[in-house]
């Protein structure tokens, strides 16, 4: 059975407390983060400082991507927010070894993003030093985006690959219950939604999106 990771961005900025507490109340476990620095991503949100108080006031278990050029330069940080989980755009830095070696190390989840232009047969080489794999059905940072149908046999080819490891599918963008439900028979284990679960019924829209993943 597939996990719904909400969102927060797609969440309102002005009742953030009051969002993230209606997560607990739903029994959310884990929060999916978005960290984004205008380079590598045109958006601007959730900094290392905000990553932390939240995670302060929070019960959850934090799942932040990091969409940030040269991230290198910022994992010290992310990994002192408490974050459990942590991932790194394959495409954002020739250091990715180094920084899942860093998230590791500091006794985290560690996982790799990878876009939708990019061939998941490129993380054959770290599948020994990872737990999960994002693989991104939208462009990162674009507003306006549906999900990419490509992306289903990105998921199916990401599961054949890497059979018998203890390696999570992850899905980012675009997914709304019936995407969620297309997903997860494609083989994620891990579903992030944003939008579809942040408007005007949350909590039945929530409900929904649990019921489904069975």
């Amino acid at each position: 059975m597939a996990q719904i990771l909400p969102s927060i961005f797609g969440a309102n900025i002005l009742r953030l407390q009051d969002e993230i507490r209606f997560l607990e109340d739903e029994s959310t476990e884990i929060l999916h983060v978005d960290l984004m620095d205008g380079t590598y991503v045109s958006n601007i949100a959730f900094g290392p400082n905000q990553i932390a108080a939240m995670k302060k006031g929070s019960k959850m278990m934090f799942d932040v991507h990091m969409m940030l050029a040269n991230p290198e330069r910022h994992i010290d940080e992310v990994i002192n927010t408490g974050a459990e989980m942590i991932s790194v755009h394959y495409e954002s830095t020739p250091h990715v070894h180094f920084i899942l070696q860093k998230i590791k190390k500091a006794g985290r989840k560690a996982g790799v993003v990878i876009n939708p232009g990019t061939p998941e047969r490129l993380l054959e080489y770290l599948l020994d030093d990872i737990d999960y794999i994002l693989i991104m059905t939208i462009n990162p940072g674009q507003p306006g985006q549906t999900f990419i149908d490509k992306s289903l046999e990105k998921i199916r080819n990401t599961k054949k690959m890497i059979a018998g490891r203890n390696i999570q599918i992850e899905v980012d963008g675009g997914v709304n219950l019936e995407i969620a439900k297309k997903v997860q028979e494609a083989g994620a284990d891990l579903i992030v939604v944003g939008g579809a679960l942040f408007n005007d019924s949350p909590k039945s829209s929530y409900q929904a999106l649990k019921a489904a993943m069975v």
